[in-house]
């Protein structure tokens, strides 16, 4: 199998990178990491072949295609703007990032033949209670606008005949390795590695938040690639659980004993009040290997290690 996988430096790329099967040929796509190609080396990587572009210059795009080819088995695309306040301080950026960079790179794609988008459950901003992928989207945030615009242009290029089938993924969101930044390694760095006593939580607590493991995420991410189900929209995860509910099982999972502090919201951060139905598993015959609360202490394992 040869893949084109972008946004090879983030937390998914990394993780995908060192536990999907060696003999995938990944030509991996980065833009700002100053450390990758020291990760693809030490983990010993023989597989990987990495190359700097950023989506956003039409010029370095076409440059890059001239160095690594245009015709691809497979392409998961990653990369976009992470930054949920960026984008309400800067859509434009962010539409640029993660809107312009995708028609960039699919404008000078010769041909994919299989095109997994990973979009995100953000696209349901604005909606209460239980939501499918046949819920009406009408979303609020930039962030989330431009991750359904992204989505919309997939399909484009798919009825343009640029790709020969795809798979839109609505993502909730995955803990584990390289995520230094995200919510739930704060959460498990506080509560088992340091065994703070308090955790601060921003608002009451009541919104939601999706997570699975990152080792079932790349699991279903292979499932998905190598499956015979085409052009599909799919949400993909594992639970639905306040953030107080989070935290207390972050705590029950490692047998400690924490103290909720609620504080005021960000204003610039975006809240989860709906509940996904998460259909991948069903379409892809997909069964995640990890429960929450075995992941969790995983990846506590893992981190205490390193600390």
């Amino acid at each position: 199998m040869r893949l084109l996988l972008t946004g090879a430096s983030g937390f998914l790329g990394k993780n995908f990178m060192e536990l999907a099967p060696k003999d995938i040929e990944i030509t991996g796509i980065y833009n700002s990491s100053k450390n990758i190609k020291n990760f693809v080396e030490e983990k010993k990587l023989s597989n990987v072949k990495l190359y700097k572009c950023d989506f956003t210059k039409k010029e370095e795009v076409e440059k890059l295609f001239k160095k690594i080819g245009k015709d691809f088995d497979y392409c998961l695309y990653l990369a976009a703007n992470v930054n949920v306040p960026l984008s309400v301080k800067d859509p434009k950026q962010d539409f640029k990032i993660t809107v312009t960079g995708l028609v960039n790179f699919l404008e000078r794609c010769k041909n994919i033949n299989r095109l997994v988008y990973m979009s995100s459950t953000a696209v349901y901003d604005g909606n209460k209670g239980p939501v499918t992928v046949k819920t009406k989207l009408n979303p609020k945030v930039p962030y989330c606008k431009s991750k359904f615009a992204a989505e919309l242009y997939v399909r484009s290029f798919f009825e343009m005949k640029k790709i020969k089938n795809y798979a839109v993924i609505r993502f909730g969101g995955a803990f584990g390795p390289y995520s230094e930044k995200k919510f739930m390694s704060k959460l498990v760095k506080d509560i088992f590695v340091e065994n703070k006593k308090e955790i601060e939580v921003y608002g009451d607590g009541a919104n939601i938040i999706n997570v699975m493991y990152v080792k079932d995420t790349i699991k279903a991410l292979l499932a998905c690639l190598k499956s015979k189900k085409l052009n599909v929209t799919c949400n993909l995860g594992q639970d639905n659980r306040t953030i107080t509910d989070t935290v207390k099982n972050v705590a029950k999972a490692f047998g400690k004993q924490v103290k909720i502090k609620y504080t005021p919201k960000i204003k610039e951060q975006k809240y989860i009040g709906f509940e996904i139905d998460w259909d991948f598993n069903e379409i892809f015959n997909f069964n995640p290997e990890y429960s929450f609360e075995e992941g969790i202490k995983e990846f506590g394992k893992s981190m205490k290690n390193e600390n």
